[in-house]
């Protein structure tokens, strides 16, 4: 096979980020300080696969030099295994185009539905990357899960069916880490532990078709929620209490949909989850003991997106969460609501980016803003600043995490082969 019909890409990022606060004493990190000197190394190889397939590989290794020059910060150990060298395998898959409308994609793979960035309501099959929570938009914290993808393309309607196995669950700050999210357990003197989902597999279908002035995309899925949720309670009293979490088995169903008049983007969503456990007050935690009550709820978005000003790209979002079925010893709030808000402006033959993004979550449980500029300096380095801050009332379960504001400095440098 020719050279020419292999494409490599790849690029060197560094960060170094400073956190801005003193978090609780419950953390590793209580000192204001350096929180990060990361380098990484991304690349990924395209082509072909004997005459019809393609395949595509890609994966990502860091180094975070942090846990060496910090010697007076107290790491976990999970930290330094986690954070210190890592390596992640990507993208890895091999897909086909067949001339009667099948298409066929096999592998490590990101698979994007939906149209909402704040609230996932059909965008549901792949993971997320919560370890450091809010710092990155949705389409760079998604991870590639293992999948078998079947579309079927019909007139304007597209079919896709999708199945996935040992998919996983979203990425979490490991112990003591600033953004840990067992961390108030963690100091309860019982022993976390997690067990497998008892189904392993997950299904996904989608219908979609394009009108001349939108999409309509309808989704219905049964999966294993993403996020862990506490299974039993088990041996309080004793010298060793335990709290068993796993990913609860989950069905979902739910339509998404955008329409575009000139400068206007009007997007939205609406969808049922059934069966999701929902979290308990914190006097009713310990007498779960089977379990997060589990419930039925409807989710809905509305959007809408601007871009009539020149350089500028206007983005709001508010979210919707309703639960059936609410009793009093559920932490949220029967109608819970939130709202995001992103503007992008660009300059300098869009060689200069802002980006200012601002939530307010569920419940008022708490907001982040987070501000970036960046700069392409050339075709193969771009620089970047970040600002991101957090606040939280004192009775939200992210209360914890209010004092982890960071400022962070990035590098890239991008070369193809």
């Amino acid at each position: 096979m020719r050279s020419k019909d292999y494409s490599v890409i790849a690029w060197i990022t560094q960060k170094v980020a400073q956190g801005l606060e003193q978090p609780d004493p419950i953390f590793s990190r209580q000192e204001r300080e350096l929180n990060k000197i990361e380098t990484s190394l991304f690349a990924q190889l395209d082509g072909p696969f004997g005459e019809q397939l393609n395949f595509r590989i890609s994966g990502k290794i860091y180094h975070d030099e942090i846990y060496r020059l910090n010697d007076g910060t107290d790491y976990s150990r999970d930290e330094r295994d986690e954070f210190r060298n890592r390596l992640e395998v990507k993208d890895f898959y091999i897909e086909r185009q067949y001339e009667n409308g099948l298409y066929l994609k096999l592998g490590n793979q990101i698979l994007a539905w939906g149209l909402a960035e704040y609230l996932r309501v059909t965008d549901l099959i792949n993971t997320e990357d919560q370890t450091t929570y809010a710092q990155q938009d949705l389409e760079d914290i998604r991870l590639q899960v293992p999948a078998a993808l079947l579309s079927y393309t019909a007139g304007d309607w597209v079919f896709d069916g999708v199945v996935t196995y040992r998919a996983g669950r979203n990425d979490i700050a490991p112990t003591g880490d600033e953004f840990d999210p067992l961390i108030t357990q963690r100091g309860s003197g019982m022993a976390l532990l997690r067990d497998s989902p008892a189904n392993r597999s997950e299904i996904f279908f989608r219908a979609s078709t394009h009108m001349s002035q939108g999409d309509l995309q309808i989704v219905a899925s049964e999966f294993n929620d993403n996020a862990l949720s506490i299974e039993k309670i088990s041996a309080l009293g004793s010298i060793d209490p335990q709290l068993t979490y796993q990913q609860n088995r989950m069905r979902a169903i739910g339509l998404a949909a955008n329409w575009a008049d000139g400068s206007w983007l009007l997007f939205g969503e609406l969808g049922m989850h059934f069966d999701k456990a929902v979290r308990p007050k914190p006097d009713s935690f310990l007498r779960q003991r089977n379990g997060w009550d589990e419930k039925d709820q409807l989710l809905s978005v509305m959007g809408i997106e601007y871009s009539g000003f020149r350089n500028l790209l206007l983005n709001f979002e508010i979210d919707s969460n309703h639960t059936r079925e609410h009793d009093s010893f559920m932490a949220a709030r029967e109608n819970q609501l939130s709202f995001g808000s992103r503007l992008i402006w660009t300059a300098l033959n869009e060689r200069l980016q802002v980006l200012a993004v601002w939530s307010q979550l569920a419940d008022n449980a708490g907001r982040v803003s987070r501000m970036s500029i960046d700069y392409n300096w050339s075709d193969n380095l771009d620089l970047g600043l970040m600002w991101v801050d957090y606040s939280s009332e004192d009775d939200s379960p992210f209360y914890s995490f209010r004092n982890n504001d960071v400022l962070q400095l990035h590098l890239r440098y991008n070369f193809q082969i």
